[in-house]
C-alpha cells in the first residue's frame, strides 16, 4: 500500500508524531508550509480565530499529489476545537483527491471527534482511523501504544 503522511505543526510536537508514523510505515513525508506568520501570541490568537472562523489561509503548494496514494494520513494540532486552518486549506485543496484517509491530532485535552468528522467529510474518502494525543501524552512520552493500535488499523 503507498501511504502519504501529511502534516502541519506549528510547535513541532504534530509533526513529531508524523516522522515517527511515516518512518514506521516508510511512507511519504509531506509537510505543509503555511504562509502565515504564527509566531508568539499574537500568532497563537490568529491561529485560534482563523479555525473557529473556518478560514482558509494561504499555504505552499504541496509537492505530493495525495491521489497517487492509497491512504493518506493527515495530522493536524487542535486549535479552538478545531482542526488548523493550514489542513483546513490542504483539505480543500485536494477535496476529492483522497482514497481513503487516517487522521491524527494533537491537543491539549482530547475528546475532538467533531474535528475529526470536519476533516473526513472535507476530504471526501473512506475514513479508516483516528488518533488523538493530548500534551499530556506527549510530554510524558506515554503515547507510542496509542500510535502503534493506530498504524494497525491504517495497516489492516
Amino acid at each position: 500500500m503507498k501511504i502519504l503522511v501529511v502534516v502541519y505543526s506549528r510547535t513541532g510536537n504534530t509533526l513529531s508524531v508524523a516522522r515517527r508514523i511515516a518512518e514506521y510505515l516508510e511512507a511519504n513525508l509531506e509537510v505543509i508550509d503555511d504562509k502565515t506568520n504564527r509566531k508568539g501570541v499574537l500568532g497563537f490568537l490568529r491561529s485560534g480565530y482563523e479555525a473557529l472562523m473556518k478560514r482558509i489561509p494561504a499555504i505552499a503548494e504541496p509537492k505530493q499529489d495525495p491521489g497517487n496514494y492509497d491512504l493518506v494520513i493527515i495530522g493536524t494540532p487542535i486549535w479552538a476545537g478545531r482542526m488548523s486552518s493550514p489542513i483546513r486549506a490542504y483539505l480543500t485543496r485536494f477535496k476529492g483527491r483522497f482514497k481513503q484517509v487516517a487522521l491524527f491530532a494533537t491537543s491539549g485535552t482530547g475528546g475532538h471527534v467533531k474535528a475529526f468528522e470536519e476533516m473526513a467529510e472535507i476530504s471526501g474518502a473512506k475514513l479508516v482511523a483516528t488518533m488523538e494525543l493530548t500534551m499530556e501524552q506527549l510530554k510524558r512520552g506515554g503515547y507510542w501504544d496509542s500510535i502503534k493500535s493506530f498504524i494497525e488499523k491504517v495497516s489492516s
